[in-house]
């Protein structure tokens, strides 16, 4: 990638860009001057700190570092609820089907305008090898940290044993700030993660330390096969894989863990005479106490099942009921467990689904650090990688490493302070602004594109999907955080050769750009994922937007071959159709929301607007170059179809039926044609009666994630910025924002809501193409809300 020059930070940026944001005046008021101010952004970020006191399961705390992440519950770490530690490049591949490699892979063969053209669709013929390539590889969790907390008398502490909960996120810093007392016991635990290193640093002070009623754990988990997982990975399947741990000095210890054909390591490091053991060789007899399976008003006794259960002291059983009856048909239903191993008892609650391990089996995998029998304090380091990492960072190194890259994010970039408007929207929409700006670096700013839910869990096994990643990556240019966005937007380079291939194979010219993959850009199998077309000018979009933040010739050459082989597919998939002399887009297709029949749908509303767009932009890249337009990709963009139209306004696709009554749901991708995008092909009269269509007629109840945005820069091009901002605050569920900023959409948490939301306000703020010449033009421009923002970038 090329290095890019260094912006502005902090108030040398502001004063700069926050003069070039006002609008011109020969006299400025009071309030102008204030606006002129450089924006305190400590302030901003602050009054959006994170604030809990009591548990939750499903939504946990991160600290991260974009390509790795690591999620907390209550106590600063992952005690009561086993949430994720993962990455970018933690990854494992179940083994082949028998006697099959992925290159035996044949697909689906499809009548496309009168020639046969191969897809990656399962083969019915080939289903092992299709649900393999589907599901593999996929994303791992690469471990649990957390506390073994014990009470007075012995027994393991529970999570109703926490009491005084109070946690806090500081955003400037990236650092969990965790306290409760056990017991009447005090513990206070801080927790981060280093900027550059996949480390987890973490300090503990409480007496239980000394007491040796408070330990650490490391636990390490199989992979499992879950194509959609809260909490990734299985601790009860003990013979399926292998750990193995060495120490180094007094103060070190270097563990392995082996998947099948995945390995890598974990190091960990502690500051005094701290006791690392692993668990595996201990013994203790397992006794089953009590247990009780089902849900509230409708339980089953099962000790004596469990009991008989029991081999060599352990436990391992899917809960689920077929294995433990059905008390409660049709109902979510738990495992209530009471149970004592190595003399000290133990309480859990294990949901339907997931496997229970417990006894020796569970310990196969887990390792034990404890602190100085006369220190108050325990602090430690696990640093996760791929190879053994060698010399680690110190706990007090990583959290002023932190420290700083966190403020220097903060102070770089663009930034955006409401708090001077009367709307009272204002403080929860900047709060979704500074959550959404923490959770895009903790999550979404690696070496790969983002997974729909980030590093918080899995969804479609952990892979990524290409045609979401303009939603994952574009706002990282409009808030002038190229730093960010450079370090995935070269996947179009690494996926060029492939996607080449894809083309070529396919009879076209170009590059056919994946959808759903992983690092190495094979396709998933699925009819979506093969005929999923709005993915494809991507890359045109995101090169001009590089060109316009840096207009020079290592910018072109550096996308030059990327954005002609795009035009190039582009202008060969559109089909010339002699009986009406227009050039159409499908069939086969699928369209944005992916709800009509890719047999039949052609010429959908925003498909046809991108292709014109890619086009025309992809001439003018010509033009920079001192190259003669393509003849036919002008061919093509002079002939394409003209956007659809029914009754004045703009249709889902050409020939669609009942449109109004039956495809008014899912992704109302039509009039991201003006909004998203600059309008090519679109009469702005007809989007304007589409949106108010739209506005009015779509259900919103099933429409989701970055729809909402979307709405909005629609609403904001066509003059109506009270609606904007209406979007950007709708109260439909898929488009919610939790306490610590995890969005509601697809699959929770739904990151694109986050990243889309980002887009449009900076949208909304800086402006765009043609954009009204005032102030904020996407927001009212009334008192009602007033718009301090600095260092944000036009959109196209």
């Amino acid at each position: 990638m090329v290095t890019r020059r260094t912006f502005l930070s902090g108030s040398a940026a502001a004063a700069v860009v926050g003069i070039a944001s006002e609008p011109a005046a020969a006299a400025r008021t009071a309030a102008d001057a204030t606006s002129m101010r450089p924006i305190d952004r400590q302030s901003v970020v602050a009054r959006h700190r994170v604030v809990r006191g009591k548990i939750d399961t499903q939504s946990p705390l991160q600290v991260g570092n974009g390509a790795f992440a690591f999620g907390v519950d209550v106590t600063g770490l992952q005690t009561f609820v086993p949430f994720n530690t993962m990455s970018d490049w933690g990854w494992h591949s179940f083994p082949l089907p028998p006697g099959q490699e992925p290159s035996d892979f044949r697909g689906q063969t499809w009548d496309t305008h009168g020639r046969p053209v191969d897809y990656p669709i399962p083969d019915p013929d080939q289903p092992d090898l299709s649900s393999w390539l589907y599901a593999n590889p996929a994303r791992i969790n690469l471990g649990r940290i957390g506390l073994e907390l014990a009470m007075p008398d012995g027994r393991a502490a529970v999570a109703d044993d926490i009491k005084g909960i109070h946690q806090e996120l500081d955003l400037w810093t990236g650092v969990v700030d965790s306290r409760f007392e056990v017991a009447g016991e005090p513990v206070h635990v801080r927790t981060c993660c280093h900027p550059d290193r996949d480390t987890v640093a973490v300090h503990i002070d409480s007496p239980l330390v000394a007491a040796g009623r408070l330990a650490v754990f490391l636990d390490f988990p199989y992979a499992d096969e879950q194509e959609f997982a809260e909490y990734v990975g299985t601790y009860g399947a003990p013979d399926a894989h292998e750990t193995t741990a060495t120490t180094r000095g007094h103060n070190h210890a270097d563990i392995t863990h082996r998947l099948d054909s995945t390995e890598y390591h974990a190091a960990l490091a502690w500051e005094g005479h701290g006791v690392f053991t692993g668990l595996g060789s201990a013994t203790g007899e397992l006794v089953i106490r009590t247990a009780r399976y089902g849900t509230d008003g409708h339980w089953a006794d099962v000790t004596g099942e469990l009991v008989e259960r029991v081999a060599d002291h352990s436990l391992i059983l899917l809960v689920d009921n077929l294995n433990l009856g059905d008390p409660a048909p049709g109902m979510a239903k738990r495992l209530e467990l009471g149970y004592t191993y190595a003399g000290q008892d133990h309480d859990i609650v294990v949901p339907d689904g997931q496997n229970l391990s417990v006894g020796a089996a569970a310990n196969r995998h887990r390792y034990r650090l404890a602190g100085d029998r006369h220190a108050d304090r325990l602090r430690f380091t696990c640093t996760f990688a791929p190879t053994p990492s060698g010399s680690v960072p110190t706990s007090g190194a990583t959290f002023a490493a932190s420290t700083r890259a966190w403020r220097q994010y903060w102070l770089s970039g663009g930034a955006i302070d409401l708090s001077a408007s009367t709307d009272p929207r204002w403080t929860e929409l900047e709060r979704r602004v500074v959550l959404s700006q923490y959770l895009m670096r903790a999550n979404e700013a690696g070496s790969l594109p983002p997974q729909e839910s980030g590093l918080v869990n899995n969804g479609w096994n952990g892979k990524f999907h290409m045609e979401m990643y303009w939603w994952h990556g574009a706002h990282w240019a409009l808030w002038n955080r190229w730093p960010m966005l450079d370090r995935s937007l070269d996947v179009y380079e690494r996926f060029h050769g492939s996607a080449r291939e894809r083309a070529e194979s396919q009879g076209f010219r170009g590059a056919r750009w994946p959808k759903c993959t992983t690092a190495d850009g094979r396709e998933s199998p699925h009819v979506i994922h093969a005929l999923l077309m709005w993915q494809q000018p991507h890359p045109i979009f995101l090169a001009e937007m590089d060109y316009r933040a840096h207009p020079d010739e290592s910018t072109l050459h550096k996308w030059r071959d990327i954005v002609f082989d795009t035009a190039d597919f582009l202008s060969s998939w559109a089909y010339r159709d002699e009986d009406t002399r227009r050039y159409i887009l499908g069939p086969p297709m699928h369209v944005v929301s992916e709800n009509t029949d890719p047999k039949t749908t052609k010429n959908p509303t925003f498909e046809l607007a991108y292709w014109r767009f890619g086009l025309r932009v992809a001439q003018q890249w010509r033009e920079r170059l001192g190259l003669h337009s393509d003849p036919e990709w002008q061919r093509v963009h002079d002939g394409l179809a003209p956007l659809p139209v029914q009754n004045g306004t703009y249709v889902l696709h050409e020939g669609v039926q009942d449109m109004w009554t039956r495809w008014n749901y899912e992704h109302p991708a039509l009039i991201g044609a003006y909004g998203w995008l600059p309008g090519d092909g679109v009469d702005v009269p007809t989007m304007a009666r589409t949106a108010e269509k739209v506005f009015t007629d779509w259900r919103f109840d099933r429409t989701w994630g970055w729809d909402f945005p979307m709405l909005a820069m629609c609403a904001a091009r066509l003059g109506r910025p009270d609606d904007a901002v209406d979007f950007l605050l709708h109260p439909a569920d898929g488009f919610q924002f939790d306490d610590a900023g995890l969005a509601t959409g697809g699959p929770f948490p739904y990151f694109p809501s986050n990243a889309a939301l980002l887009y449009a306000v900076a949208f909304m703020a800086a402006g765009w193409d043609g954009a009204p010449d005032r102030h904020a033009p996407g927001f009212p421009a009334d008192r009602r809300w007033t718009v301090r923002f600095e260092g944000l970038q036009p959109a196209l």
